[in-house]
């Protein structure tokens, strides 16, 4: 790898230059310059002049800061789902129906139901059975 041989700083970063003298903008360089814009702090003339660059590069950093932070937030959501697996959550609680009741069988626990029950409190009710709330 090519060591740098130059530096020089513009709004208070400090940029590395190849001996070629290609420079080295970092991440952190180029989320401030996109929060300067949009806050506008800064214009996009402003940033070409004080880092001499071409307005397509000034517009690059910006697009290169949104794709990497909504490239995070999809990882981080990623992260949030887990799989969630039942096992043999038939011999935990039996639900059986005829025309007169509900029956809730658990492991030491029997409760009878009117049939016109709300499915969402009998869902409470199981996970209950299965100490699950």
């Amino acid at each position: 790898m090519e060591k740098f041989s130059q530096c020089f700083e513009v709004y208070g970063f400090t940029i590395e230059a190849h001996a070629g003298g290609r420079r080295v903008w970092p991440p952190i360089f180029k989320q401030f310059i996109k929060r300067e814009l949009e806050s506008c702090e800064l214009i996009v003339d402003d940033v070409m002049k004080a880092c001499n660059v071409c307005q397509s590069l000034v517009y690059k950093w910006r697009s290169d800061v949104k794709r990497a932070s909504s490239r995070q937030t999809t990882k981080h959501e990623e992260r949030m789902f887990s799989e969630v697996v039942f096992e043999d959550v038939e011999q935990h609680v039996a639900v059986e129906a005829d025309v007169s009741q509900i029956t809730l069988r658990g492991r030491k626990t029997e409760i009878l139901l009117p049939p016109s029950y709300p499915v969402d409190a009998l869902v409470k009710v199981v996970l209950a059975l299965e100490g699950q709330v």
